[in-house]
């Protein structure tokens, strides 16, 4: 590199580093850097800009740093491995080999030992480390570098007495190595080289003795390593898995080097820092072992008691912290790590921790602390190492007995750090105890069983002071207070400068804070029911007396225990319930016994909380909250045996009901009359979710007193003066009731009891048929558009003689169309309540309620749909007679955009409130109004705005319930005729309108209607898909048959008649669209986020044409409008690929794991049905089961199946990450799978039992998708390929491709790389890891044995097949088809085939290749290409412009 050469480039460097270089010169000398990067002379260009800089060079220190990354650069992307350069030097240029690699290594030690010398500045030497480590990642350990550590030796003990440079240096080494292998995932080549890194590391930082133990026969000496070992050998063959190399010298290891010199008093602080750090980084993956033979553990604790230094003592506790959670492998003693900690060296490092804890407190002062951030840092660290220990090692599951003899000095600690006033310090404590108190043996030994009274007292007490904190937060927050008002609420400054805000703050309490703290109230009360409740009774009892309810709304310290109260209530009650419905379930009389002594004290308990009077709402809120948890106390064998369980019964019922009246009975009892009507509605909300909660968790009690019950519920339904919505959740519970109850209620009963519910909603759904017959008759009877019309017409005309008072004619349609509208919203949200209660997950049997209602029901709500879609459409409305054109531009197009929603997108705050959910801002057309009619122009806005709002519900609602409805198999069968073509009038509702409406409301059509259709169509609640005989073809095994069934009979034939007509018609409309919307977004994003393009024109880069083509549009476009428009393409984008990822995962159901297949072919086993064991059944909707029909259905139906490929594909290419996340898992899931059973066909199976599997997984898919194709592209002289064969290496691994190289989808490039890998993987598995030989089938694929025929044709025949080799392998085959897919790409990025067959080979010819590992290969070899397109990322905007 001449001096010019050097000159430019230190120029260039201070340009991009300078703040004040104008933009364009900065863009400029970035792309000359990025050349500099990408040349073959890098590596040559780095060693010499490196190498030149001294004090007397006159250089500056960037141009050292830029020289390492263009090394760094070079080593990671264009290395190739396994190669010799037979040698070629150095600065020969174009690809890295070893000898290149070896060489780069000497200079490179030669630069540390100078900057070590020289003082050079802390970035270069973290520069020249991450070189050193790239290199050390790449050559050792290796037969040609076996002396690391003696190489670092030399540098740590270079170290002089007045600098530590050396020693710094050599631990940074070993840390940024170790951070590599086990803390980052940022270089693949540390993935693939990883067992012969840690065989290396294993070497190198454990003791000899510890090695030989662990590793009896798997190490050598130095001197002992072979040539044919970890390199290969002129034959090709894999090279021998390289050994745990020891060399001489390092007998004693670097970990117990490290741990020996942490003690040593004559190393300063920097370098006790970077030792203790660099043993943390190790410690995560340290066999445990060697922490009791190195004594880490004990000598780190040390320095938490000897060290002054708040910065040592603080990552002491971070390198114990990561050591206490560390969970040993298989083969290791898991209890060593608790027992370094708790019971060795006589409770030393229990002591230490102790003693660093009590630092933090303030002297002879337990409750208070030392006001600093390292103080609250210190005691939180050493909290979580006592709660890991509690945790994880010592109350760990499976764990039946107690390691620890003399754990009293862990149990003191843990309890008081739990009793920390910090709250961040003594939640984490707090998670210690509850995993102890839950351990079935560790809870009742005795050092445990000593502290539970303190430990019980404690978390009751401390609950009351989280709840006042949380209560004077509020209020603080209310008040618009700062974070620093949080001291003066009793909590730490810099406890609260861990959270954001105050409502964060405030959150960590209540949720989980709290939450742990009723957590050790459940579990003490779970250990001894009857003791506990008799023990905090005599407590609890008291705080619902009369005088503290006077004393209550006085101090907010009152409110706090009886809020406290109630919590505790809610835990014991419901923890005896669970534990009473678990024993009862599991059998165990005992237990059951046991749990009911504890019920009778409590019905007095019960009966207080029940007669609590409050005028807090708060309180109010939390006593209805409390009140389901008394099923415990009302269950059926209670109330029937137990007249205090049957008054309680009322009490509780009576008491909800008591929240139900008119707003005006409640506004009287609030505290100060402030008459809060919207307050009192959501208090009688809460009062009716409690009823629901006890309808669904006591049904057969509550069927007891149905009568009574039910006359209470009909004097609310009744009664005018109860808000709708409250009488609609009256309902709801009446329907959890009636579908909940087990006990001598039968289907005919229950259909009985739920009609006077569901017949009048039905009924009332009904009235509307006419006013939903026509878009016309919607818009005049429900909307009343046309009298609306009239009226912004006379209000613009002035008003006439009456001034602003309407015609009565048009004056009496708006009332009628108002009125049905509010009619309409209130049925709809009820019939969503009541169908969501009774429909959704576990409700198999409830289902039952509405099949006599489906005929009336489902139609009028696809009407209700058809209307709402059709104002989207101009054809619909055009042809009125329009007065006014200020009602025709504000009305239609109603269900568009609201200007709130707008404003909330862009990020605008929206400063008139009053207008906030007006659709668009409406313009003065007209003359100019007087006041009056000003007046009536009001009142008119606020009735648009009324039927937008009221569209909206109808929206949601009716599309809910649509979607609701599918899980109603009467609605789909043509059986009963219920609803005559069915399809046909859904795919009508879909795509009548389509065209006309917006990317916004496909979103919400497809998350609330199409996606819960298809998950339900033929999967019902009750319904196993799995019962009938299937007609699709069977394998010759009647063992695989009978697990093999697909579902075909009534489900399969409802889902046959009724998807094809809609959903290939939804796949070809949403890609089309999407294809369309995405085009234009990207092509007017290309305009308006480019300022460059507008400073282009300035510099006359453009020609005068295109400069006003440009500006012309950036006037035009409006950058707001384009955000709002991708917002909402985003959002249907999401949703679509959401929908098209669950039709793959329903298939997935069908097509089991790669892994299992092979699995299955290596064993001659019965196949599985599908992502499950092979005992998998179709299950049930709310089982956590896909729907098994959908999937069968488009496995069996080609065009469908490809289509949904095709689709997934596109859902790709649109530029949004989480919607092409969504599709990359979903299909990582199903394309190792199909590959696997695309290759099958290929091969002849070496016996009868696997012609069986292959046929029944073959049998799986439409025929025409493994039928090999004559005219397919990837067909060779040796085979043809089926349509899937095709799709899988050509139009597949196109796609991927594209996401590899697309800066858009970066974060999609790890996923990517691991589904390439596993379908390389798992094309090599018939031919290369199965125990029996299988044969590769002719071209012209004839079995030859007529008496052996089976449906599909694939079968054992030894005549027609011949031995595989290299040219005829089908897996070979689609590799090399992937390779030509992949070929264009590859050579643009400069990648050699060498490389890619050598990443091939290396995926294939492993057995134990894990997926993480797959990727890294991968990446390894494609890595060139991703960082290609990342560095054309500065030139991308200049090529748009050019061109």
């Amino acid at each position: 590199m001449n001096k010019q050469a050097v000159e430019q480039v230190v120029y260039m460097l201070q340009l991009v580093h300078n703040a004040d270089t104008p933009e364009g010169q900065r863009k400029e000398a970035q792309e000359f850097c990025q050349r500099l990067k990408d040349s073959p002379e890098a590596m040559r260009h780095g060693i010499e800009l490196a190498s030149m800089v001294s004090a007397s060079s006159g250089l500056p220190p960037q141009a050292q740093h830029f020289g390492l990354q263009l090394i760094e650069h070079a080593i990671r992307h264009h290395w190739r491995r396994n190669t010799s350069s037979k040698g070629k030097s150095l600065s020969a240029g174009g690809m890295l080999e070893t000898d290149d690699m070896l060489q780069l290594r000497d200079q490179m030690w030669r630069l540390i030992f100078e900057a070590c010398e020289q003082g050079t500045a802390a970035y270069i030497k973290e520069k020249l480390v991450s070189v050193m480590v790239q290199l050390i990642i790449r050559l050792w350990p290796s037969i040609q570098w076996c002396n690391l550590s003696n190489q670092l030796m030399q540098l740590y003990v270079s170290s002089s007495t007045t600098s530590s440079a050396h020693r710094e240096m050599a631990l940074s080494i070993w840390r940024t190595l170790g951070e590599e292998m086990f803390v980052y995932d940022r270089d693949a080549m540390a993935t693939v080289r990883k067992t012969d890194l840690i065989n290396g590391i294993v070497g190198a930082l454990l003791p000899k003795s510890v090695v030989v133990e662990l590793y009896p026969t798997g190490y050598r000496m130095s001197g002992d390593v072979r040539d044919d070992i970890g390199n290969g050998n002129s034959n090709g063959k894999k090279a021998a898995p390289l050994p745990i190399v020891l060399e001489a010298g390092n007998e004693d290891g670097w970990l117990l080097r490290w741990a020996a010199h942490t003690s040593d008093g004559a190393v300063n602080e920097q370098v006790l820092v970077a030792l203790v750090d660099t043993i943390g980084v190790f410690m995560d993956w340290v066999p445990v072992k060697a922490l009791s033979t190195t004594q880490v553990v004990p000598r780190l604790a040390s320095l938490l008691q000897t060290s002054s230094s708040d910065t040592v003592r603080l990552r002491v506790a971070t390198a114990l912290e990561v050591i206490s959670r560390r969970i040993a492998v298989i083969g290791e003693e898991r209890d060593m790590v608790v027992l370094e900690f708790a019971q060795s060296y006589d409770g030393a490092v229990m002591m230490a921790m102790g003693d660093a804890y009590r630092s933090t407190l303030a002297p002879a002062n337990e409750d208070a602390w030392v006001d600093s951030a390292d103080a609250l840092a210190l005691a939180k660290s050493v909290s979580q190492i006592c709660s890991n220990l509690a945790a994880l090692q010592w109350a760990r599951k499976k764990l039946e007995i107690n390691v620890l003899p003399h754990p009293e000095r862990l149990l003191e600690l843990l309890m008081a750090l739990c009793k920390d006033k910090r709250y961040t310090v003594a939640s984490v404590a707090l998670g210690g105890w509850s995993a102890i108190i839950k351990h079935s043996t560790l809870s009742r030994a005795p050092a445990v069983a000593a502290t539970f009274s303190t430990l019980t007292e404690h978390a009751t007490t401390a609950l009351f002071g989280v709840c006042r904190s949380a209560h004077l937060l509020s209020e603080a927050i209310s008040k618009g207070a700062q974070a620093d008002a949080s001291n003066a609420i009793g909590i730490d400054e810099d406890e609260a400068d861990l959270f954001e805000s105050l409502t964060e703050l405030r959150t960590f309490l209540t949720s989980e804070l709290r939450t742990r703290l009723l957590a050790i109230v459940r579990g003490m009360c779970d250990l001894d029911p009857a003791g506990f409740v008799g023990w905090i009774l005599p407590s609890l009892v008291p705080v619902f007396s009369s005088e503290q309810q006077q004393q209550q709304s006085s101090y907010v310290g009152h409110v706090s225990v009886i809020e406290a109260a109630f919590m505790t209530v809610d835990a014991i009650l419901s923890t005896l319930d669970d534990a009473e419905q678990h024993a009862l379930a599991e059998g165990d009389d005992d237990v059951v016994a046991t749990i009911r002594k504890a019920r009778a004290p409590c019905y007095e308990l019960g009966r207080r909380v029940v007669s609590f009077e409050t005028t807090s709402t708060q309180l109010t809120t939390r006593q209805l909250n409390t009140l389901p948890s008394f099923s415990f106390l009302l269950r059926r064998s209670a109330v029937e045996s137990s007249e205090e369980a049957r008054e309680l019964l009322f009490l509780v019922l009576q008491k909800c009901a008591g929240y139900l009246g008119p707003p005006t009975t409640q506004q009287q009892q609030k505290e100060g009359g402030d008459g809060d009507v919207r307050e009192t509605r959501n208090v009688a909300r809460r009062a009716t979710a409690a009823m629901v909660r006890l309808a669904v968790a006591i049904p057969d009690s509550l069927m007891l007193i149905y009568h009574d019950l039910s006359q209470l519920v009909q004097s609310r339904m009744a009664d005018p003066g109860i808000a709708g919505t409250i009488k609609s959740h009256l309902g709801e519970f009446q329907l959890a009731l009636v579908s909940g109850a087990t006990t001598a209620v039968g289907l005919a009963e229950r259909k009985e009891l739920a009609r006077p519910i569901i017949r009048p909603l039905i009924d009332s759904l009904g009235e509307f048929s006419s006013a939903l017959q026509s878009p016309e008759s919607f818009m005049t009877m429900l909307l009343g558009l046309p009298a609306l019309d009239q009226a912004y017409a006379h209000s613009n005309s002035g008003g006439g003689e009456g001034g602003g008072v309407l015609p009565a004619d048009a004056k009496k349609t708006l009332d009628s169309a108002r009125g049905a509208r509010n009619r309409l919203s209130h049925i709809l949200t009820t019939l969503h309540i009541y169908l969501n209660r009774t429909l959704s997950s576990g409700q198999h049997l409830a289902s039952s309620l509405w099949s006599d209602y489906v005929g009336d029901l489902v139609p009028t709500i696809l009407l209700l749909v058809r209307c709402i879609h059709s104002l989207w459409n101009p054809a619909h409305w055009q042809h009125l007679p329009w007065q006014s054109a200020q009602a025709r531009r504000s009305l239609f197009g109603l269900l568009e955009i609201s200007n709130a929603e707008r404003l909330s997108i862009i990020g605008v705050a929206n400063s008139n409130s009053s207008n906030g959910d007006n659709h668009n801002q409406q313009q003065d057309d007209g003359p100019k109004r007087n006041g009056g009619s000003s007046n009536q122009e009001h009142r008119l806005d606020l009735e648009t705005r009324a039927i937008y709002h009221t569209l909206c519900v109808f929206r949601e609602y009716a599309y809910k319930c649509l979607g609701k409805c599918a899980r109603l198999p009467e609605m789909f069968d043509p059986v009963s005729a219920a609803i005559p073509d069915l399809s046909a009038q859904f795919a009508n509702c879909l795509f009548a309108d389509a065209e006309s409406m917006s990317a916004r409301h496909w979103r919400i059509l497809l998350t609330d209607v199409v996606r819960p259709v298809l998950d339900s169509v033929g999967n019902w609640p009750g319904l196993n898909t799995m019962e009938a005989a299937t007609t699709l073809p069977l394998p010759l095994s009647s063992s695989a048959s009978a697990s093999a069934s697909l579902p075909q009979s009534h489900n399969m034939a409802l889902v046959a008649g009724f998807v094809p007509a809609w959903l290939t018609p939804l796949f070809s409309f949403c890609s089309r669209r999407l294809k369309t919307e995405w085009r234009d977004l990207l092509a007017r994003g290309a305009v308006l986020s480019s300022k460059e393009d507008i400073a282009a024109v300035a510099l006359g880069k453009l020609q005068q044409q295109q400069q006003n083509v440009l500006l012309a549009v950036s006037d035009s476009v409006s950058i707001d409008d384009d955000i709002v428009h991708e917002k909402m393409l985003r959002d249907w984008t999401r949703s679509w690929s959401q929908l098209v990822s669950d039709l793959v995962a329903d298939i997935a159901e069908w097509v089991p794991e790669a892994s299992q297949i092979e699995h299955e072919l290596i064993n001659s086993s019965q196949i599985s049905n599908g992502s499950g064991s092979s005992s998998s059944t179709g299950g049930a909707i709310g089982e956590g089961s896909r729907n098994r029909a959908i999937g069968s259905f488009i496995l069996n139906s080609g065009a469908i199946f490809g289509k949904t490929l095709e689709t997934a594909l596109e859902a790709l290419q649109y530029k949004d990450t989480q919607a092409a996340t969504r599709v990359v898992a979903a299909l990582a899931r199903i394309v190792p799978s199909l590959v696997v059973v695309a290759l099958m066909p290929m091969y002849m199976a070496p016996t009868q039992q696997h012609a069986a599997i292959v046929n029944a997984y073959v049998g799986r898919l439409d025929g025409s998708l493994v039928k090999p194709n004559d005219d397919a592209a990837a067909a060779t002289s040796m085979m043809q390929c089926s349509s899937l064969f095709t799709w899988l290496a050509t139009d597949l691994v196109d796609v991927l491709v594209g996401v590899l190289r697309d800066s858009a989808l970066i974060d999609l490039q790890s996923q990517t790389l691991g589904l390439l890998g596993d379908m390389v993987y798992f094309s090599a598995s018939i031919s290369s890891r199965m125990p029996r030989p299988w044969m590769f089938r002719n071209s012209s694929g004839s079995a030859g044995s007529d008496e052996q025929q089976s449906v599909v044709d694939y079968i054992h025949d030894p005549s027609a097949a011949r031995k595989i080799d290299a040219v005829g392998d089908p897996g070979m085959v689609l590799r090399k088809a992937m390779h030509r897919t992949m070929y264009p790409a590859l050579q643009a990025s400069g990648i050699g085939l060498d490389d890619i067959e050598h990443s091939f080979t290396q995926l294939t010819g492993s057995a134990t290749c894990d997926s993480k590992h797959r990727r890294a290969i991968i990446k390894v070899a494609l890595q060139p290409m991703l960082a290609v397109e990342k560095s054309q990322l500065f030139g991308d905007k200049e090529a748009k412009i050019n061109n």
